[in-house]
């Protein structure tokens, strides 16, 4: 290579890294501006499930150690049997920064039911194992487990 061909592209590399910069913060972990309520139909159109019950702020608070006055709106189904591991989450977050906290707190609950159905609840340890979504988008948090997991998702994030 000739020395101005080197300088060309040394040239070339600060341009390459600022729109690099550009393209993951505009990619971003965005806000969404979509009510609570919009988001909530949307994810509750696409679970389909009969085997579970909505649940109330109690069972959050008992489920998942988190206190459903810290968000904006918070949606919970959850199994009419302690025999099943079909859930569903919904969190629109207050501030963005809860996020990894909401996450972790579905990671504690999704290791205890796998503790709970090891050995015994094969096709409710399957559905843990291949059926699950936790997705922290901005101020919303969806989880779920069920065969209906990735539409629900989808649904989820169509509704953003």
């Amino acid at each position: 290579m000739t020395k101005y061909r080197i300088l060309e592209i040394a040239r070339l590399i600060p341009v390459l890294a600022v729109v690099i910069f550009w393209a993951v913060s505009c990619s971003g972990n965005r806000v969404s501006k979509t009510p609570f309520e919009e988001v909530k139909q949307a994810v509750a159109e696409a679970s389909v499930s009969p085997s579970m019950q909505d649940g109330d702020d109690a069972a959050v608070r008992r489920l998942y150690g988190l206190d459903p006055a810290d968000y904006e709106g918070v949606y919970l189904r959850w199994p009419l049997s302690n025999m099943d591991a079909e859930e569903l989450l919904l969190i629109k977050l207050s501030d963005v920064s809860q996020g990894a906290a909401v996450k972790q707190a579905v990671v504690s609950r999704v290791d205890a039911q796998k503790k709970s159905f090891d050995g015994y609840g094969v096709t409710q340890f399957d559905l843990l194992e291949n059926h699950c979504v936790i997705e922290v988008r901005g101020n919303y948090v969806l989880f779920v487990v069920g065969e209906d997991a990735e539409a629900v998702r989808q649904a989820f994030l169509s509704a953003l």
